[in-house]
């Protein structure tokens, strides 16, 4: 569900515009997200996910770190990760008190990992394009030395320049929150590594992810370390039913020539990033066997840790699906 009820009848008043946004529906659509976090809280999932959208109806979170805060009220054991908050749009000292808040207001339960964000979300704050990968990798290094800091310091950078940084309140999990990088690109994947970050990838095939992951091993290992699985995420969109048949169909009707269409329409307009072939036909998406043996291949590209986006289907389709998934595959999978 998301915050428009309906397409626009052209291009040129795509539903980005904010005359689509029915509060009713955008409301219900944020009363669902907070009771899917809860109900994989209670299945045993271990981690609910949210990440920075802008321009968008698909997923209404400007302000992630808001979001998570929600998060942390309505869960009590899962980890909440935040893929990602977009350094670029923010100021970087902020960004590390809101997450310290965070950590703080949830237990020592956030993840974060940080991210550059597409070209419509630099359009959102009239952001430089040309300036966004150094200002997210000098970002990253502010936060972290903001973050890690006991005393005050000055922070005189190519991107940044603060007089006084001192970020209270402190996280709960010292040194700080798990970090992981974007893997989308060979030079994120090497200044992740370099960091010793863990990585994060989306959407790409196994066979492009087991390159990646063996490119940042290799990083990593000239850095002076070895990260574990554990320190390599891998997202994609997930749909569980009995039967491969029945997922495949279920999924059918939901996506469709329509949805298609609307998604190229999006990202043409809009200026979002590529419609690949892996959010058009999930990868994760079948009967229990064909989930495990999916989660089998993905372990064995290097993944430790997958990210399931529940986003076919109505509501109750996708309480459905997380269940049948919890029931069906989650223990073996976290058994992997």
């Amino acid at each position: 569900m998301t915050g428009y009820d309906g397409p626009a009848p052209g291009l040129e008043i795509w539903p980005a515009e904010p005359a689509y946004c029915r509060p009713d529906v955008a409301q219900a659509s944020f009363a669902h997200s907070l009771a899917m976090a809860r109900k994989a809280d209670e299945l045993g999932f271990d981690w609910v996910s949210l990440s920075e959208h802008h321009y968008a109806p698909y997923i209404m979170t400007p302000n992630p770190c808001v979001m998570a805060g929600a998060l942390a009220q309505v869960t009590s054991r899962a980890k909440i990760a935040l893929l990602g908050p977009l350094v670029p749009l923010s100021n970087p000292v902020r960004l590390a008190e809101e997450l310290a808040m965070v950590d703080m207001l949830s237990g020592g339960r956030l993840i974060v990992l940080f991210l550059r964000g597409t070209p419509n979300e630099h359009q959102t704050y009239d952001t430089d394009a040309a300036a966004t990968r150094a200002m997210t990798q000098e970002g990253i290094d502010l936060i972290i030395k903001a973050w890690t800091s006991d005393e005050p310091f000055a922070w005189h950078g190519a991107q940044y320049q603060f007089s006084t940084v001192s970020v209270w309140p402190k996280t709960v999990q010292a040194p700080h929150p798990p970090i992981f990088g974007s893997g989308n690109s060979d030079e994120s994947v090497r200044f992740a590594a370099a960091r010793r970050m863990g990585i994060a990838f989306s959407f790409a095939p196994p066979e492009v992810v087991r390159d990646w992951v063996k490119l940042y091993q290799a990083e990593a290992a000239s850095a002076g370390w070895q990260p574990g699985p554990e320190q390599v995420i891998y997202r994609g969109i997930a749909y569980a039913a009995e039967s491969d048949a029945r997922a495949m169909d279920e999924m059918g009707a939901f996506f469709g020539q329509k949805m298609a269409e609307q998604a190229q329409i999006q990202q043409k307009t809009m200026g979002g990033p590529p419609v690949v072939p892996l959010v058009l036909e999930p990868y994760f998406v079948g009967g229990p066997e064909t989930l495990k043996g999916k989660m089998e291949a993905i372990r064995d590209c290097g993944v430790g840790v997958v990210d399931l986006a529940w986003g076919i289907g109505d509501p109750a389709q996708r309480e459905a699906a997380m269940e049948c998934f919890a029931d069906g595959v989650l223990g073996v999978a976290q058994g992997l």
